[in-house]
């Protein structure tokens, strides 16, 4: 089942940051498609599979944000 982690972060230059590590994880090819950068709200969004959210929570928790949430999500 895939789901949506939304993280919120202090300023812009994190949000890049986070975009950047997640697109570069071990995950061969992680599908930029799949990530939502909100710069006014100042938060990531990503649509993830269950055996990855973990990885794209430690991404997240690196760069100290200011909430987290994660749902289900169904297409």
């Amino acid at each position: 089942m895939n789901k949506t982690l939304t993280a919120a972060f202090e300023s812009e230059d994190v949000l890049k940051n986070v975009e950047n590590e997640i697109i570069n994880l071990d995950v061969a090819g992680f599908p930029r498609e799949k990530i939502f950068i909100d710069k006014e709200k100042k938060e990531v969004k990503v649509i993830a599979s269950g055996a990855i959210a973990g990885e794209i929570r430690k991404v997240f928790e690196v760069h100290n944000p200011k909430s987290i949430t994660e749902r289900d999500w169904k297409e």
